[in-house]
């Protein structure tokens, strides 16, 4: 079955457009097979963008395309009918003719839509996911990313950025707004339900913690979000509540408007609306000279992104200018102008470069009425390399040694006039997550202070902030473990002087990126170094239902400065964290201070992601030796299995793995002047529970003869939580900070029987049509292995 509108789910479409690659790549003969696949998946693009054009009428492009379906015509044809400042690659190999006709019948059996949601048909993005994949950028450390996150980073900065840049009238303006009518400027989805009157033994529990048995339920839809229990709605409206009542309280500053996750759009969008009559110039000069980068830009979902939200406010200026009769650039000249003078892009893989400008020439000619203009379109998009060229002015003698430089991109040579006003407003990107050994001896690129992370995305960072003009704001997606672990301190101590907020998004159950399995970090930062404040989120696990409200509902919270974290960014999601962690670090020991060279060895488990586990015996090579004194074993081996244990784990790890100095910095009480026997009749205890729900399986592969044995831990729930509440006692938590620790994530730890509906599919279902199952392999040898559930 060949006919890609047969398929109702969109998901669907992805894999008969990679089969058009395949087709594609068949028909181009003997060549290495990367180079096949990227030429093919080129190719496709060129026809995927010819076929938007041809439904829409534009360009001539149907004739050609019934040339090349006839084989009238052959495929170097293909860059005379493409608009000639799209092309970036001009290669002389194509797929020979009865590929190329073969793949455009699968095209012409699509429905096509420059909309973006549209469902059931092929839509711009489509291009750029299709290349990135059928490429295999992930082998690269590079992801497609999705439409909430691009959209999430480009208004976060973007509109910041845009009201600083305005006059100061324009955050007093904006903070009156937000003063008048809060509420308006407070996502819907976190006021979902706050209008009703909570059920009487769900309100009970608001004063009266006791009150809280029927806390984890599931909620009301009258009430809840989608997945929401009764505990999340009371939580989000005590934020909500704080929230409006400090929004009515003072008026709202710039660093506000991210930390409390207004909705920016709207705000700007008013502003926008009732911005004085006489100043419309000024405004419409202001979105002029942003400048906005990526420079990873890929297939150019962020700079699509950025130009939805700079288009968005062209239009209100425009209406504006419009009826007051002022003299402003007629809207189809500012939305060309958006591209040519407020989005620049750089990726050093010249097939992305041609694609992103495929995405931005035709996301423009959507709005814009006369496309014949758009021939000449110029775009600020580049092939090369953003990290091995200079930030600085090039000398005479560098400018002429070109048979050197290959694909050094000198950001001076390729954008002066950016450059020489001080470098980006906006900076915002997916940069790429690959784990290189030898930076720091590489002669390109040893100069970075990040080059001992031995991670690229690292060096990307520091080289937008080298970018970034005074005031200017930076946004990023990267891997978790860029706050949360000790080789990253280079780009710890980079954004340790600067405004940062970092939000913190699990890979289970659901994931911000459908086919990788990696805990990531949106990171935002004003580059304002007399503000160095800091602001995180928790760690935020999600079902693919909750995704839809994902950062709708996102909260930041302050971090204070802490003695005895070392620099590092814990993911605290609420000042209640704050102070449950202030509490448990005013004891001023550490779990290091009862270890002891030949004391009595505890074994904790280095994996899992929802349970902490420690035993007194080695069951496998995931098991690593502590020894401690042996008087206050029975505590440590508490500790090491509490509720606390793990939401401090989370809270300073990457979430993937338990290494020594999390459990060494364990912030812990006197332990010498606990009495060891509760602990250690709750700890015999929980090893029964463990053994009962323990089940072991014979592994007999050819590569591995192991036996594994599965602990499910959540059947010692019960036990788990009285030995944290003899941990309370010690630490002196209170009630809340007790029921904080005793409730932490157990919606998604406990397994509970409630099931995601047919209809709200987990992100791994919906992307199913293009997912590679990844099989893990244990290393030859082991013979006996522990995993979580």
């Amino acid at each position: 079955m060949t006919r890609i509108a047969n398929h109702r789910q969109k998901s669907d479409i992805p894999a008969y457009l990679c089969a058009a690659c395949d087709t594609l790549a068949d028909g181009l003969g003997a060549l290495p097979d990367d180079q096949r696949r990227s030429i093919a998946a080129l190719t496709l693009a060129r026809l995927m963008f010819l076929s938007f054009l041809r439904e829409q009428s534009w360009l001539d492009a149907r004739d050609f395309l019934h040339c090349l379906e006839q084989a009238l015509c052959s495929g170097d044809a293909l860059l005379a009918h493409l608009p000639a400042s799209v092309v970036v690659c001009r290669h002389s190999i194509y797929p020979n003719a009865a590929a190329l006709r073969q793949a455009l019948i699968l095209l012409r059996a699509a429905s096509w839509s420059l909309d973006d949601n549209a469902s059931d048909c092929l839509t711009p993005p489509m291009i750029g996911y299709v290349f990135e994949r059928y490429v295999e950028r992930k082998r690269g450390g590079i992801y497609y990313t999705g439409a909430d996150v691009t959209s999430f980073i480009a208004s976060c900065t973007i509109i910041p950025r845009l009201i600083d840049a305005l006059s100061p009238d324009a955050i007093r303006l904006a903070a009156d707004l937000i003063r008048r009518d809060p509420l308006r400027y407070i996502p819907a989805a976190l006021r979902h339900g706050a209008d009703r009157q909570l059920p009487d033994p769900i309100a009970a529990g608001v004063s009266d913690i006791a009150q809280r048995s029927g806390w984890d339920a599931v909620a009301d839809v009258d009430y809840a979000l989608s997945g929401e229990t009764w505990r999340d709605v009371a939580v989000r409206r005590q934020h909500l509540e704080a929230l409006l009542s400090t929004l009515r309280a003072r008026p709202a500053d710039l660093a506000d408007l991210v930390t409390f996750n207004l909705d920016l759009v709207r705000l700007m969008r008013d502003l926008c609306a009732v911005w004085s009559p006489a100043r419309l110039d000024e405004l419409d000069a202001a979105l002029a000279r942003l400048t906005i980068l990526d420079p990873t830009c890929g297939s150019g979902a962020f700079l699509c992104a950025a130009f939805d939200v700079l288009s968005d406010l062209a239009h209100i200026v425009a209406a504006r200018g419009t009826s007051e009769q002022q003299d402003l650039l007629p809207l189809a000249r500012r939305l060309h102008a958006i591209v040519e003078h407020n989005l620049y892009g750089v990726d050093v893989m010249p097939e992305a470069v041609e694609i992103c400008r495929m995405r931005l020439w035709l996301r423009l000619a959507a709005l814009v009425g006369n496309q014949d203009n758009l021939r000449n379109l110029r775009f600020n998009i580049h092939a090369g390399d953003a990290l091995t060229g200079t930030v600085e002015p090039l000398d005479v003698a560098t400018a002429d040694d070109r048979s050197s430089q290959q694909m050094r991109l000198h950001w001076y040579e390729t954008f002066p006039e950016v450059m020489a006003a001080g470098g980006f407003d906006v900076v915002i990107g997916n940069p790429p997550y690959v784990v290189r050994s030898g930076l720091k001896d590489d002669p390109a690129l040893c100069s970075y202070q990040t080059a001992s992370t031995g991670n690229l995305y690292a060096l990307v960072i520091e080289r937008a902030l080298e970018l970034l003009r005074q005031g200017g704001w930076l946004g990023m997606i990267v891997p978790i473990a860029s706050i949360a672990t000790t080789s990253m301190a280079p780009l710890q101590r980079l954004y340790a002087p600067l405004r940062q907020w970092h939000s913190h998004y699990a890979v289970r159950p659901g994931k911000l990126f459908p086919d990788v399995d990696m805990n990531l970090t949106i990171t935002l930062v004003h580059n304002n170094p007399a503000a160095a404040e800091r602001y995180t989120s928790g760690y935020r696990r999600f079902h693919a239902c909750e995704r839809m409200y994902l950062f709708d509902t996102l909260r930041y919270t302050r971090l204070p400065a802490m003695d005895g974290i070392d620099g590092l960014l814990p993911k605290l999601g609420s000042d209640l964290e704050v102070r449950l962690l202030q509490r448990m670090l005013s004891h001023g020991r550490r779990l290091r201070d009862y270890t002891a060279a030949k004391g009595r060895i505890v074994y904790y488990h280095s994996g899992g992601r929802y349970w902490r586990k420690a035993l007194p015996e080695k069951l496998s090579s995931h098991y690593k030796p502590l020894p401690v004194v042996p008087e206050v074993a029975p505590i440590v081996l508490a500790l090491l299995n509490s509720q606390v244990f793990y939401w401090y784990w989370i809270a300073f790890s990457n979430c993937m793995d338990v290494v020594t100095r999390e459990v060494l910095e364990f912030p812990v009480f006197a332990l010498e002047d606990a009495d060891p026997t509760p602990f250690a009749g709750a700890v015999a205890q929980l090893l029964r529970c463990y053994r009962e729900a323990a089940t072991t399986r014979a592994r007999r592969g050819r590569r591995i003869q192991t036996s594994e044995t599965n602990i499910d831990a959540a059947r010692a729930h019960v036990v788990i939580s009285e030995i944290d509440r003899l941990l309370a006692q010690y630490y002196g938590f209170d009630d809340e900070e007790l029921d904080f620790v005793l409730s932490y994530d157990l919606k998604y730890r406990l397994g509970s029987k409630r099931r995601l509906t047919s209809d709200h599919l987990p992100d791994d279902v919906i992307h199913h049509g293009y997912q590679q199952p990844v099989q893990r392999v244990a290393p030859p040898g082991a013979s006996h292995t522990l995993s979580d559930q």
